[in-house]
């Protein structure tokens, strides 16, 4: 058996049946690697390729999938993860782009290496809006990956699903091989003819086949209960009803995708700590604008407290002026407009006090012209008397005898 079909024959797929037959198929066909490189020849130049438009990168998901890129990679349209690894790392990077988008077509393939990706994606949503468009077939693992972009459209005519896992095995019987297995170690290469060894088998491809579910349905944003009764338990589904399930987010176009992205900028939270690392020079001269207006926002904020405690000063009442000063809207101006028009009222409604009758006596009565300093002490005494009566007539004083 050739390595390439050994290979495929090991390892587990997530990918369509028609697919996994095309590949054993190649395999099969054309032997070992080196007869089949000779086979080939150069490398073909038209391979679809990461590419950059307007702000949005562009990142193409073609054919099937492989963990690392190889013969089958490089001559059959194939695509591998760690490519495409790379060139969302790239385009995470890169200034120019401000949004990613995935564009796919593929069948899906190799289990192996698919979630890796699939996780560095969901990450990568937090540093720039990524979508995914289904253009053709977005079947098992390229769904997987798919699943994990911000956002999935595909045209109305795309093939979407095929959540599971499978693998193509070969029976020990017949083989022409002799095999020694560890005593310890039974069920390392089972024979998947055997009940036993189809159990193993079995088991292997069920977990890696849940991780798929719980996965898809952390990208998703829904539990396992829904992938498993609305995604289709491995089969597939045209655009429309896949947008109906709750698989993908709508029906668009490629170039629509790319329009309606490119209107998004990324908004990152800006935060104190990340201006420090990125721009540390910035980041002083913010902070020093800052001490500054808060030193001035203090003082404004002191004189404006002394003013109106000034202006108050026996004319209001201290709480009015500490009700004045808590008001911070209220602007020193403003408050001296206030304080004029409570002192007024104040002014207006306060009662005139009623002065005692006997002190106004006296003090009216100290006013009296005193006669000419020549007449008799008599005479005076009998002036001021008679000026004393009057006066307490008009006063409404009653004396005895008066």
């Amino acid at each position: 058996m050739s390595f390439a079909l050994t290979y495929i024959t090991e390892s587990a797929w997530a990918i369509t049946e028609a697919a996994l037959g095309t590949i054993v198929s190649i395999a099969q066909s054309h032997g070992n690697i080196e007869a089949l490189e000779k086979k080939i020849g150069e490398r073909p130049r038209n391979l679809a390729s990461s590419s950059i438009r307007g702000s949005v990168g562009i990142i193409p998901v073609r054919g099937p999938l492989f963990k690392r890129a190889g013969l089958l990679v490089d001559h059959c349209g194939a695509s591998s993860y760690e490519s495409i690894l790379r060139d969302l790392h790239e385009m995470l990077a890169s200034p120019k782009v401000q949004s990613i988008v995935l564009d796919i077509d593929s069948p899906g393939g190799e289990a192996s290496g698919c979630s890796e990706l699939a996780d560095h994606i969901h990450a990568a949503r937090s540093e720039k809006p990524i979508t995914a468009y289904i253009g053709g077939v977005g079947a098992s693992a390229a769904y997987w990956i798919a699943s994990a972009c911000d956002k999935v459209y595909a045209s109305d005519s795309a093939i979407i699903g095929s959540i599971g896992v499978q693998s193509v095995l070969r029976s020990d019987k017949g083989d022409g091989e002799l095999k020694f297995v560890s005593s310890q170690s039974p069920k390392k290469n089972a024979d998947p003819a055997s009940e036993e060894g189809a159990a193993e088998v079995q088991r292997v491809i069920d977990g890696l086949a849940e991780v798929f579910v719980q996965k898809v349905a952390r990208n998703r944003g829904v539990s396992r209960d829904v992938v498993m009764d609305r995604f289709g338990q491995g089969a597939v589904f045209v655009g429309t009803e896949a947008a109906t399930r709750g698989m993908i987010d709508g029906i668009s176009t490629l170039e629509g995708v790319i329009e309606q992205t490119g209107v998004h900028q990324v908004i990152q939270e800006i935060t104190a700590s990340l201006i420090a690392e990125k721009h540390p020079a910035v980041a002083a001269e913010l902070i020093e604008i800052g001490v500054q207006r808060g030193l001035a926002s203090a003082k404004a904020k002191a004189d404006r407290e002394s003013t109106i405690r000034q202006l108050a000063q026996g004319q209001v009442s201290q709480e009015f002026c500490q009700t004045l000063i808590e008001n911070e809207k209220l602007s020193a101006q403003d408050a001296a407009v206030q304080i004029l028009l409570e002192a007024r009222l104040a002014g207006a409604t306060k009662p005139t006090p009623q002065e005692d009758p006997r002190f106004a006596f006296d003090r009216k009565l100290s006013s009296l012209d005193i006669p000419i300093a020549d007449a008799s002490e008599q005479q005076k005494i009998d002036a001021q008397l008679s000026a004393a009566i009057d006066l307490a007539k008009t006063s409404g004083i009653n004396f005895k005898g008066a």
